[in-house]
């Protein structure tokens, strides 16, 4: 008798959790999709030169004509040097030949290219050998664009939060949102990561918050105003 009394509240209690609606699946809004696409492109020197040749010129030429036409670019330009001369030669050597092809990008019409330049002298050698033909593959500068493509969500294929009793309330919840972000956005890189702040002016902004309380809100100065 006493395993049977055990056994009756057992089974009410299996009973019950068996009747419970099964927990609604997690939800999550769409979010844009942030493509970043790579494209490298290498132009090489003549010796002690920092200057391209008619012939690497027509080719980075057209490495950059090949590049979308939307959207923006971030590059980074690297120059480097054979062995020969001393290392600080070679360092301003290669820093010469990262500034001219940076120069040339800007120069060819991507005026929202962001470029970085670095300059590694002769300490990365792409071909360890000697003699001119290991020299001439090290007389180089390595060209990385980055450019980023964000794709808005498709908003009604099924964004929809469910609700406590099994219904679905409230759909595309969030979708529009990251659909206008992406419309309204200068530049897909920063949806992927970023762009580092800038210093703060605290005493500025603590006078505009009073102006405001006070009703004196002043029109920015032309030097405040960014595109």
């Amino acid at each position: 008798m006493l395993h049977a009394r055990l056994a009756l509240p057992l089974l009410l209690i299996g009973g019950c959790s068996a009747l419970d609606p099964p927990s609604p699946e997690p939800w999550a809004a769409r979010a844009p999709v942030v493509a970043e696409w790579r494209y490298l492109h290498t132009v090489h020197f003549a010796t002690d030169r920092a200057e391209l040749a008619s012939s690497e010129l027509e080719s980075l030429r057209s490495f950059l004509a090949a590049l979308p036409a939307e959207g923006r670019y971030r590059a980074l330009v690297m120059g480097h040097a054979d062995e020969r001369a001393s290392d600080a030669y070679n360092l301003t050597l290669s820093d010469r030949r990262a500034r001219h092809v940076a120069d040339l990008l800007r120069a060819h019409g991507l005026e929202r290219v962001e470029v970085s330049r670095r300059a590694y002298g002769e300490s990365r050698p792409i071909d360890p050998g000697r003699g001119e033909p290991a020299w001439a593959r090290n007389r180089r500068v390595e060209i990385l664009v980055r450019h980023w493509i964000a794709e808005a969500p498709r908003c009604g294929e099924g964004d929809r939060t469910p609700s406590l009793h099994g219904q679905q309330l409230l759909p595309d919840l969030g979708c529009a949102t990251a659909a206008n972000l992406v419309a309204m956005v200068a530049d897909p890189a920063d949806l992927a990561e970023g762009r580092p702040l800038g210093p703060a002016n605290g005493v500025r902004e603590a006078e505009a918050i009073v102006r405001y309380r006070t009703d004196k809100v002043r029109p920015l100065l032309e030097e405040d105003r960014q595109p």
